[in-house]
């Protein structure tokens, strides 16, 4: 869908971790206007130390060995590993330059009842040698549950603009079965960049235009201006930001409000600098089912169907590999 916007507002999220109803009430008000423009908000005040999470993963890649980024490959990479989420995605000179490292809910351990049953998208969590990368393992377990508690104030926040009583998400939100995941992207600044994409306007790319399939993605960046979303104006760049989070819907926040909340199609623009990416790809648990529902009632005879979460997002996900490739 087409946004009819580009402005990003920076929305003060302190009041979704407090106890103020009316406050609370003010930025849904701010997140409704958001997601109605171009789909994307800069969270404010969200409590986080971004210098921090920069100078961990940083140091990560720069301490890792082409050998530790082979055996900790997905399967994509490497097919010794049978992960296909969690683990390194690794660079292949002359063809790709990005390269990174996803982990998944620490609470996925070998007893977990969903890692016994085998289900689709649940992984125990491979790490480096904890020998040679001390404090990476124990922040990235932090952090991930600074993320989920962070998105699912949003969460509240989003509740509220869509005319729901601000708990109406929580009771899907458990941390023991979430899907969640940290990707800890970087690309590099190469004197002979691998060949690129184009796009059908002439933009080189990155990574092509698509939907983040997620409930939410909130997004830390370095400083370097690279994301555009899709306007009914044309493609427009985003503004950058060193100290918030950039958020917006996913498709399946989309799919279950019909489109009041569309998820923006945005696109990566090729920029050879070095630089980070690092989402937090917000997930309910594979059980999830929340029924559609339209919140202006403009749809409330053509909703969408139920559709189970982890079903949602294995397809999703599947089908965005088949559109724009491997990351």
């Amino acid at each position: 869908m087409k946004m009819p916007s580009s402005e990003v507002p920076t929305i003060d999220v302190s009041p979704l971790l407090g106890d103020d109803p009316a406050e609370k009430a003010r930025v849904g008000e701010e997140i409704n206007r958001a997601c109605r423009g171009s789909g994307f908000f800069y969270a404010a005040n969200h409590g986080v130390d971004v210098q921090r999470l920069q100078d961990v993963v940083n140091e990560f890649h720069r301490t890792m060995t082409p050998q530790e980024k082979h055996d900790l490959a997905i399967h994509a990479y490497n097919p010794d590993n049978p992960h296909i989420r969690n683990g390194y995605y690794k660079a292949i000179e002359g063809k790709k330059a990005v390269e990174s490292f996803c982990y998944l809910n620490p609470s996925f351990h070998a007893g977990h009842p969903m890692i016994v049953a085998g289900d689709p998208m649940h992984e125990v969590n491979d790490w480096p040698d904890e020998t040679r990368h001390p404090r990476f393992r124990p922040f990235c377990e932090e952090y991930y549950w600074t993320m989920f508690r962070l998105s699912s104030a949003l969460m509240r926040g989003f509740a509220l603009a869509l005319g729901k009583d601000e708990e109406f998400f929580q009771p899907e939100l458990a941390e023991s079965e979430t899907l969640s995941s940290v990707s800890m992207i970087r690309y590099p600044y190469l004197e002979d960049y691998p060949p690129v994409k184009t796009g059908p306007d002439g933009t080189k790319l990155s990574f092509e235009d698509h939907y983040d399939v997620s409930m939410l993605t909130v997004l830390f960046q370095t400083e370097v201006q690279n994301l555009q979303v899709e306007t009914v104006d044309g493609w427009c760049d985003l503004p950058t930001s060193g100290d918030d989070f950039l958020v917006n819907a996913g498709t399946y926040l989309a799919y279950i409000t019909n489109d009041y909340f569309p998820s923006p199609l945005h696109r990566v623009k090729f920029v050879n600098a070095e630089r980070l990416s690092l989402p937090f790809f917000f997930h309910a648990g594979h059980h999830t089912l929340i029924e559609p529902f339209s919140p202006d009632g403009s749809r409330d005879g053509d909703l969408n169907p139920p559709v189970v979460y982890g079903d949602y997002l294995r397809h999703g996900l599947q089908a965005l590999i088949v559109k724009n490739g491997q990351t």
